[in-house]
């Protein structure tokens, strides 16, 4: 499902150069579980950053066997289309009550699959928030309606960057639930992690450090 080949990346920060991936080759197939691990600066955001094609890189980079550098508008589109991102800072439109910030991960349809989303948002227990609006959110119940989202969209792939990192130990597990629940059914999940404990939750483990992917 995804490929990289000599993928590396830099940034020019001040005419100096910041060397934040160098060369990784990495290989993830479909229906995968796999947690990113790393020391603050060593370059797992950034590899996430390239997976979600948030941001440009040297090197090639295949998603289902195309391209993505050499990938039309349709093409892109449509590897987009499969890839749900979930934020650290939640990403939520504050004018919009959390109902309609998850139906976004379904483009707001009205024949939207309500069992599923039911579904999901009793899951993780913000049913009762369907009618607030994030300004009335603490952290964590922002971090489980940005998760309800991407998971709503029913998406092929999932990237999650510090999907647990402002939830308690209790609502962590039950994202970690979800997460493996969905990696039963096919979906490949891919997430960032300083906590080892759920990284540990993934079928393996990938560690960055200094730029370098350890697999």
């Amino acid at each position: 499902m995804i490929r990289m080949k000599n993928v590396s990346k830099t940034y020019n920060l001040s005419n100096k150069q910041i060397v934040a991936l160098k060369d990784v080759n990495l290989k993830i197939n479909k229906a995968d579980y796999v947690s990113i691990v790393g020391s603050s600066g060593s370059g797992k955001s950034t590899l996430l950053a390239i997976l979600a094609l948030l941001t440009d890189y040297q090197g090639e980079y295949y998603f289902n066997g195309i391209d993505v550098k050499k990938a039309n508008s349709k093409q892109r589109q449509q590897i987009i289309s499969q890839i749900g991102l979930i934020f650290q800072n939640y990403n939520l439109i504050e004018y919009y009550t959390v109902k309609e910030n998850i139906l976004l991960g379904v483009n707001y349809l009205k024949n939207y699959n309500k069992m599923y989303f039911y579904y999901i948002v009793n899951k993780l227990k913000i049913t009762q928030l369907l009618d607030k609006y994030p300004g009335q959110l603490s952290g964590g119940e922002k971090q489980r309606v940005a998760i309800a989202r991407v998971l709503v969209g029913k998406r092929q792939v999932i990237l999650a960057d510090e999907p647990t990192g402002a939830l308690d130990s209790r609502n962590g597990n039950i994202i970690m639930d979800i997460f493996a629940d969905l990696n039963d059914l096919g979906v490949t999940i891919i997430m960032v992690s300083h906590d080892y404990y759920f990284a540990s939750k993934a079928k393996r483990i990938i560690k960055v450090e200094d730029g370098h992917v350890f697999v």
